[in-house]
């Protein structure tokens, strides 16, 4: 079963590895989302303003995805 890395940047990067085994190209895109809206909502708590970018790479190094999110919240 292929091993993908989350590797993730909030200002800093964080390399993932250990990696997580995912068998299918849907399964891969659904823990990449769950793994970048658990960060945004705990980045959330800490700021106003916040950017995540969360690159997934294969065995072999190689990008196979990229999320961006952007997080601004103005208070009233």
């Amino acid at each position: 079963m292929p091993r993908y890395f989350f590797d993730i940047n909030d200002g800093a990067d964080l390399k993932d590895e250990v990696g997580r085994e995912i068998r299918e190209p849907l399964a891969l895109r659904r823990e990449a989302l769950r793994v970048m809206t658990a960060l945004m909502a705990a980045e959330a708590e800490d700021s106003q303003d916040c950017t995540l970018v969360l690159t997934v790479r294969n065995e072999s190094g190689d990008g196979v995805m990229t999320i961006r999110l952007v997080c601004q919240i103005d208070d009233t």
